[in-house]
């Protein structure tokens, strides 16, 4: 699914539209340059998921942040873009992240440790396409485009 955002408005509703089919232990993986919006788009998967979006900051030198959703489960924020690799994931906690039933994950800059996320997880690419617009990708990574 391509869509084109003509404002972070724009991008935060089309994540809280995405955040609607997300259920706990999917995986979204967010691709895109320096200040395409991940962030942003993080923000409004909070906000769909019931959760304060105002809590949303770029985790990039604390690697994880967490925040509470609706039902009492979490919204995980991982930013990998300090990361060095997949040999620093267990000083995060990684793989007990990914087996907690109750969250929810997005992770900015995912190619920094690809080999250990799940393949079915929900790729998400932002490009710029103008100075406010957005060209934003979705699709399901192991099968194609999402529904």
């Amino acid at each position: 699914m391509h869509t084109i955002t003509r404002s972070e408005q724009e991008t935060i509703d089309l994540a809280i539209k995405c955040a609607n089919t997300l259920v706990p232990r999917d995986v979204v993986l967010l691709h895109g340059e320096l200040g395409t919006g991940k962030t942003c788009f993080v923000r409004g998967l909070c906000q769909g998921l019931g959760g304060d979006p105002s809590q949303v900051h770029s985790p990039t030198y604390t690697i994880v942040h967490e925040y509470e959703i609706a039902s009492g489960n979490r919204l995980v924020h991982i930013d990998a873009y300090r990361l060095k690799g997949e040999e620093e994931l267990d000083s995060i906690g990684l793989e007990d992240l990914l087996a907690d039933t109750r969250s929810i994950f997005a992770i900015e800059w995912p190619s920094k440790i690809e080999g250990s996320l799940p393949t079915n997880a929900i790729k998400i690419t932002i490009e710029h396409v103008g100075r406010q617009e957005r060209l934003i990708t979705m699709c399901q990574s192991d099968s194609g485009d999402m529904a």
